[in-house]
């Protein structure tokens, strides 16, 4: 078994594959691309790491139509005791998502749920090298319709292509990460 008392802080890097998750509404408009992210990792509580992060990353598709998604989260995190040089790491937590959908220009924070998953090896003393999977799913259904789209009132310079209250439908969107990650430990 690991010694808690010798776990180190860690800060590292991720870059790799952003996806609509599979079977999703968002699969049909959006298309992979590429993500990166950042996170940081401390062993605190008890047996868990406490780990936060972010990513970027700006899914286009056919259309016009393109979607920045910059994600930060706080996770707890446990690592599986198996006694191997590969470590396994679960990972759940929540938190918020900056979301920019174009053309309509609409930006906000959407409240957020994370999952994730990684396989990782320390190579030497301080780098740890591996894979990850994230899972994040923005819930922008629980928020309430933007003012724009509540009162009736229109200007000439609108489009009326992007005002159209039957059009905008508030659904949540689930996102698929597998990345490669590299970790310096403190």
């Amino acid at each position: 078994m690991e010694d808690y008392q010798k776990r180190r802080y860690e800060v590292g890097g991720w870059v790799g594959a952003a996806n609509p998750f599979p079977g999703t509404p968002a699969v049909r408009f959006l298309d992979t691309t590429l993500g990166g992210g950042f996170y940081a990792r401390m062993p605190w509580p008890y047996i868990f790491y406490t780990e936060v992060g972010g990513g970027y990353s700006v899914f286009l598709s056919r259309s016009e139509r393109s979607l920045t998604v910059m994600p930060l989260y706080a996770a707890l995190v446990y690592k599986i005791p198996i006694e191997m040089p590969i470590q396994f790491f679960l990972k759940g937590g929540g938190g918020e998502a900056y979301v920019v959908a174009r053309p309509a220009d609409t930006a906000r924070w959407d409240p957020m749920l994370y999952g994730g998953m990684e396989a990782s090896f320390i190579a030497g003393r301080r780098i740890r090298i591996g894979i990850r999977v994230d899972y994040n799913k923005v819930m922008e259904s629980n928020l309430n319709m933007p003012p724009q789209y509540t009162y009736p009132l229109a200007s000439p310079y609108d489009d009326p292509r992007l005002l159209n209250p039957n059009a905008y439908k508030l659904q949540n969107a689930d996102f698929f990460y597998f990345g490669l990650v590299v970790g310096v430990l403190l």
